[in-house]
């Protein structure tokens, strides 16, 4: 919001300059972004006569005006040709300065011509956007000679004001002055609203019916007859550039300058093409169109709330006019909208419409109800004399205006809350300083709430006022007692630690979002997911149940751009339905592509056993030592032969394998991809602190090796063979390790063999041989007897 200083001093004739003022406003809360000058470089333009116009010798384009100042005659050179004898024009002589030209204006030749200066258009004034012609100055009561800067207050600075939205208050000048009026103790002055009518009555000529009262509580209609639409008057246009508003016409000046000065949005429509005369406050049927002022037609929808007349749509409510009923030349007689449409209806269609304009921004932050009819009378009294009409008597209406509410504070809570003592008359005084109705009682402050400021709710609303208007200085600035120790929770540093092992391990972070589509419950398979009521995106209508679906669209993502070698993670949470429904963080890494590169790298793509490695890393950094391999994994997700579940303390705490050379088909992504995800709190549980990990000293002593190779069925697993040897073999046994998997040959089919290198250590002597000879033979015993495991070598 642009504010003019010389208008907001109408209403507040505060004798402050605009940089005094401006640090006073911010001190209680308005955000002023800067202070504007846009007349700043305007300087020794002055009001001339033209004498005469005549061709220009050498152009058929350029002309030559003689004008007097009142010192004497001046011959320039003009473009454009609309002046007359008589008429009185801005002349920038030499040694004057304009807004956009860096250096002062001399005398020059235009085509054989000396141009002593120039006679300038509104635009090169900063006026208004306008560059049709000279500007002509005839109904502005000067005289030649005088400057026109000063003529035309032109030497004015604007307040920048970023309006916070729990402030549409401040979306008008008079609620700007309303605020400086307070701050600055001077005598806040009422808007001169007050029409000239005439006898005829405005509800004779025109009627207003709402159907929608939730959309639209309050709606009025005044009527001016015998308009001349125009050009505004200069200094109204100057007003409304400075204040980021184009100059249109006189009637639609008038309808943008009492916004800009109430905070009431307004409407003008040609009274001649509304139809029966008569407007009706709507919903839209689905699929209407209507073609608004911009020239584009636009559908609706039934949430959308209309302006109709007896036959047809003619705006939407609170954003835009349709192109029926516009105001042009031709119009004489005006109906003037001024009507109260909340917030969230008019919020909803701007935003569905991509239609923002200053009277949508207006009523999605909340206008005043109290402030209809002024707002109606401020611009019916504009109109008329800016474009010589008539007021019709009252206005057709419709609705009312809703009580004001009541909202009570105590002074105690305000004082606990701010850390000072405030004091009832100290809380009574800021009220009264605002222009709020009030009354006590003992202990308690009942506000009544202005309609203009709807930002006024609660208890709460009324200490940061008393905070604000008695100075944000108060507060001390010392912080409060904290009683429990800070840092980060638990489980969020245990999945900062996560991470960093897993970004250290070479896989790269993938942040994704909680939302899976149906296509991807299909792979999983699973039939527990909660649908979302009122998703972002239509085709992900469900919370994920599974980190890895999201990995794997990233997998495809990475190939379709080129990467080769993919390697991510993600650390996230994951939902299932249930009574009640369950939430769960986890860990999940997916690699695909090659896994080495470079002349010396293996030829290799990432597998199962990358993951596995993987998770290895993992668990060792966190500590975890009691994990393992379960089951195969029969899933259609899945690899049949290259996945298992993942064991922690025992129980099933996540997945590891490769996916389904199908599915990976299907998802678009070339090569194995293999996988893991694991529950975080499983992992946390089961994790040892650092200070309490156990650490062993460097061997003293040698170990004895042996190499062992049993023949074994394929159902049996290598992990669950290790397992029991690792057990059998007992504290002796420092490492084992499978180095070969074998398959034909000797091997009967439907075998296979594996082969695991094992050291045996003592950390206190060297171990013999008839010592390991006697742990060996236990293990070949147990596995014999457990897996049917027959001895092929050792």
């Amino acid at each position: 919001m642009k504010v003019v200083l010389s208008w907001l001093r109408e209403f507040a004739p505060t004798e402050l300059g605009a940089d005094d003022l401006a640090e006073l406003l911010v001190r209680r809360g308005v955000h002023i972004e800067g202070i504007l000058r846009p007349w700043a470089d305007l300087d020794g333009v002055v009001v001339a006569r033209v004498v005469e116009v005549t061709d220009h010798p050498n152009s058929e384009k350029l002309c030559i005006a003689l004008v007097d100042d009142g010192a004497g005659e001046h011959q320039v050179v003009a473009g454009i040709r609309n002046m007359s004898p008589g008429d009185l024009v801005p002349w920038a002589r030499p040694g004057s300065r304009v807004p956009g030209l860096p250096d002062p204006l001399g005398a020059r030749e235009l085509r054989g011509v000396v141009s002593n200066g120039m006679l300038c258009s509104a635009r090169e004034l900063a006026i208004a956007d306008l560059h049709t012609g000279i500007l002509i100055l005839n109904d502005e009561g000067l005289q030649a000679g005088s400057d026109l800067k000063s003529e035309l207050d032109l030497d004015d600075a604007v307040l920048d004001i970023e309006v916070e939205p729990n402030r549409p208050d401040f979306l008008s000048v008079y609620g700007v002055a309303r605020e400086a009026a307070a701050a600055t103790g001077v005598g806040l002055i009422p808007i001169d609203a007050a029409p000239d009518e005439v006898a005829e009555l405005a509800a004779s000529v025109a009627s207003v019916e709402i159907e929608d009262l939730d959309g639209c509580p309050r709606y009025l209609a005044r009527i001016i007859k015998g308009v001349r639409v125009g050009p505004s008057p200069i200094r109204v246009q100057a007003r409304l550039t400075a204040s980021g508003m184009r100059p249109v016409s006189n009637v639609v000046d008038a309808t943008n300058y009492a916004m800009l000065e109430t905070g009431q949005p307004l409407h003008a429509f040609d009274l001649f093409l509304v139809k029966g005369a008569g407007i009706i406050v709507r919903r839209a049927a689905e699929g209407e169109r209507l073609v608004t002022l911009d020239d584009v037609e636009r559908e609706l929808t039934t949430e959308d709330l209309m302006i109709a007349d007896g036959g047809r749509s003619v705006a939407i409510a609170g954003v835009m006019g349709g192109d029926f009923a516009e105001v042009s030349d031709a119009t004489q007689d005006i109906l003037l909208e001024s009507a109260h449409f909340t917030r969230t209806g008019v919020l909803r269609t701007a935003r569905r419409l991509g239609l923002h304009t200053e009277a949508s921004v207006r009523f999605e932050r909340g206008t005043d109800p109290e402030g209809v009819a002024t707002g109606a009378d401020r611009g019916a009294s504009l109109i008329a004399k800016w474009c010589g009409g008539t007021i019709l008597a009252g206005a057709a209406e419709a609705g009312a205006v809703p009580a004001r509410t009541w909202v009570s504070m105590r002074p105690v809570k305000a004082s606990a809350l701010l850390g000072y003592e405030v004091g009832a008359k100290g809380a009574e005084q800021v009220f009264a300083q605002l222009g709020f109705g009030q009354r006590s009682a003992e202990d308690l402050i009942e506000v009544e709430v202005p309609g203009y400021r709807v930002d006024i709710e609660r208890e709460v609303d009324l200490i940061e006022e008393v905070a604000r208007v008695q100075g944000y200085d108060k507060l001390d600035s010392e912080l409060p007692p904290v009683r429990q120790a800070g840092g980060e929770p638990a489980a969020y540093a245990f999945g900062h630690k996560v991470r960093d092992v897993l970004a250290g391990a070479g896989l790269r972070e993938a942040v994704l979002l909680s939302f899976a589509s149906s296509g991807d419950l299909a792979l999983t398979g699973d039939d527990d997911a909660i649908e979302i009521a009122n998703p972002l995106n239509a085709e992900e209508g469900y919370l994920r149940t599974r980190l890895i679906t999201g990995l794997l669209h990233g997998v495809a993502r990475n190939q379709a751009k080129g990467v080769g070698s993919v390697a991510l993670f993600e650390v996230g949470t994951v939902h299932r339905a249930g009574d009640p429904f369950e939430e769960s963080r986890k860990v999940a890494l997916v690699l695909c592509g090659p896994a080495e590169s470079g002349w010396s790298g293996a030829d290799r793509p990432f597998d199962v056993l990358d993951a596995k490695g993987v998770i290895a890393t993992l668990m060792q950094e966190l500590g975890v030592q009691d994990w393992g391999l379960g089951d195969r994994l029969q899933t259609p997700l899945f690899h049949p032969g290259r996945s298992c579940s993942l064991q922690v303390s025992g129980e099933d705490a996540g997945v590891l394998g490769e996916l389904h050379p199908r599915v990976a088909e299907a998802m678009d992504i070339t090569g194995r991809v293999a996988f893991a995800e694991i529950g975080l709190e499983e992992l946390r549980a089961a994790s040892v602190p650092p200070a309490s990990a156990v650490f062993a000293d460097v061997p003293r002593f040698p170990p004895v090796r042996r190499d062992l190779a049993f023949v074994v069925t394929e159902s049996v697993l290598a992990g669950a063979l290790t397992d029991a040897l690792t057990e059998e073999a007992g504290p002796l046994l420092s490492s084992c390790e499978l180095f070969d998997v074998f398959r034909g040959g000797s091997i009967p089919s439907g075998h296979k063999s594996l082969a695991f290198a094992l050291d045996f250590r003592s950390a206190h002597r060297t171990l013999t041989d008839e010592e390991v000879e006697e742990v060996l033979a236990r293990i070949v015993a147990r596995l014999a007897a457990g897996f049917g495991a027959e001895l092929r070598a050792g």
